[in-house]
């Protein structure tokens, strides 16, 4: 499929399922597989770089779009050899990362890129407003997700797409952010995976 298409088909699924599984050990792999027709992607937050191919390759299988948290991943290097590696040869749908410098590497080789960003203080909220036009995601990430003024306000403001997880326990949680404005939630709470939002 070729990647725009990919793409386009990754957004029909998040305004579908409006939830992503978030995967942190190879255990969850499985639960994600027997919950797919519910979820609309998955971010790859285990995995090292000996399996993240074989891991990201089952996905793609299921018809599952992959997001490769690039800083969980063992033995990846933070440099071109490594957003190379991915790229090239991992080839998930893109990245999710903390770091602006890895956004843009991601965005020049053709990798959509979900910048994560944890809402700490009024400077990272600024940061937010005015700073990412400079290595423009695809997606920003506001964590955690109980923050509903915040992801309210910056889903007004901001014309990248918002998503937001962590502390999410509860499916009324998630019903909650979406009304305010965040067009998809991230999880590892499998008992979320298995709800309609």
């Amino acid at each position: 499929m070729h990647r725009n298409n990919e793409e386009k088909e990754f957004f029909i699924r998040l305004n579908q399922y409006k939830k992503i599984a978030a995967v942190k050990s190879p255990k969850g792999i499985e639960k994600v597989i027997k919950h797919k027709d519910r979820i609309s992607a998955v971010f790859l937050l285990t995995g090292n770089i000996m399996s993240i191919k074989r891991y990201v390759d089952l996905f793609k299988k299921e018809g599952l779009p992959v997001f490769v948290h690039i800083e969980k991943i063992g033995g990846l290097s933070m440099n071109d050899e490594g957003i190379d590696f991915i790229a090239n040869y991992v080839q998930p749908l893109g990245i999710v990362s903390t770091k602006p410098n890895m956004v843009a590497k991601a965005k020049k080789r053709k990798l959509m890129a979900v910048q994560r960003v944890f809402m700490i203080d009024t400077e990272v909220y600024d940061y937010v407003l005015h700073s990412l036009d400079q290595n423009t995601p695809d997606i920003i990430e506001i964590m955690p997700s109980r923050l509903s003024h915040v992801i309210r306000d910056l889903s007004k403001q901001l014309k990248i797409p918002l998503i937001t997880g962590g502390l999410l326990s509860e499916k009324a949680h998630a019903m909650e952010v979406l009304a305010c404005g965040a067009i998809a939630i991230t999880t590892s709470n499998t008992d979320i995976w298995k709800e309609d939002l």
